[in-house]
């Protein structure tokens, strides 16, 4: 019976570290203008997101060639407008995120 309560801790302990090391990996971070109201999986463009509230991290080793702002549209087409976008340690300025937000506009106008 012990061996099933230390597999059980342990089971619990490896789901713990695989959100923390999730977390540690993203190599971008979203937050939304509206809230998502459960948390969210997807993979936009080679890159494994995960949105809960209005945080959202991506995670992947896909070598990005796009720039950032076309990157921040194939996220927002996805998961909706964001109040703020980084990448790769670069954060989108006013004007940019305008132009990215442009785009889930338009494509939720396409779909309506």
């Amino acid at each position: 019976m012990q061996k099933f309560s230390v597999l059980g801790a342990i089971a619990a302990m490896a789901t713990m570290a695989s959100g923390a090391a999730y977390a540690q990996s993203a190599s971008s971070e979203a937050r939304l203008t509206s809230p998502v109201t459960a948390p969210q999986e997807a993979v936009i463009a080679g890159v494994a997101w995960r949105c809960e509230g209005d945080a959202c991290l991506g995670a992947g080793h896909k070598a990005n060639v796009d720039g950032l702002v076309r990157e921040c549209k194939k996220v927002v087409a996805v998961v909706g407008p964001v109040a703020s976008y980084k990448s790769r340690g670069r954060d989108l300025t006013i004007g940019q995120l305008r132009a990215c937000n442009k785009a889930a506009v338009q494509i939720q106008t396409a779909r309506n």
